[in-house]
C-alpha cells in the first residue's frame, strides 16, 4: 500500500530524488536478438513491464492489442482496414515500423474523428494504459513496486513530449494511487 500522507505517489514524491524513468531501452534493443546480456534490464520483466512497448496484451472496446504502442500506432491507419488490424497485434517495434510513414492531424476511432494531441486523444491513450494495468497482474506488481516514486518519461527523440510521453506517467501514477493507496490504514500500510 501507499502510505496515507499528503498524497505522495500520485504526482510527486516526498523525496525529490525518488524518480523512475519509464524506459526499457535495454529490453527494446535486445528484443529478438541473440547474445542478449543477462539481467532484468534486458528482459520484459519487473519495471520494464510499465513501458508502452512491453508485451502486455490487453483488450479495449472489444479489440485486442499486444501492447500500448500497438494500440497507439494503428490509429494512424484508416479504421476497419487490414493494416490497422495487423498493426494492433504486432509487437511494438514492428507496429512502429509499420506505421512510420503515416502522419495525419486526425484519426478515426469507433467512428469518431479525433484530433491528434487533443484531450480526446490523450483520454483514449489513458484508457488503453488503464486497460493494460487492469488486465496484467505482473504490470500491477511492477507498478506497486515503484512505491511513491515520481514516474517520468525520457525525452529521447524530441525536446517536446508527444501524447504518450505526457499521458503515460500520469496515468500510471493515478492507477498506482487508486490500486494501492488505502486511506483506512495508517502510513505503515506499504505492503
Amino acid at each position: 500500500m501507499i502510505p496515507d500522507d499528503t498524497g505522495a505517489g500520485v504526482l510527486w514524491s516526498n523525496d525529490p530524488g525518488e524518480v523512475r524513468e519509464l524506459s526499457a531501452l535495454g529490453a527494446l534493443a535486445w528484443e529478438g536478438r541473440e547474445g542478449r546480456p543477462e539481467g532484468p534490464r534486458y528482459e520484459w520483466v519487473e519495471f520494464n513491464l510499465l513501458c508502452n512497448a512491453a508485451p502486455t496484451p490487453f483488450i479495449l472496446d472489444g479489440e485486442g492489442f499486444s501492447c500500448v504502442d500497438s494500440f497507439y500506432e494503428p490509429l494512424k491507419f484508416p479504421e476497419g482496414t487490414p493494416e490497422r488490424g495487423e498493426c494492433a497485434v504486432a509487437p511494438a517495434l514492428e507496429a512502429r515500423r509499420f506505421a512510420r510513414r503515416h502522419r495525419d492531424a486526425t484519426f478515426v476511432y469507433r467512428g469518431k474523428h479525433i484530433s491528434v494531441h487533443s484531450l480526446e486523444h490523450e483520454g483514449l491513450l489513458a484508457a488503453a494504459i488503464t486497460a493494460k494495468v487492469a488486465q496484467n497482474t505482473d504490470v500491477q506488481i511492477a507498478l506497486r513496486e515503484t512505491g511513491t516514486a515520481r514516474l517520468t518519461f525520457p525525452l529521447t527523440f524530441s525536446r517536446h513530449p508527444g501524447a504518450l510521453a505526457r499521458v503515460t506517467p500520469v496515468v500510471l501514477m493515478i492507477e498506482r494511487w487508486k490500486r494501492f493507496h488505502d486511506p483506512m490504514r495508517g502510513p505503515e500500510s506499504t505492503g
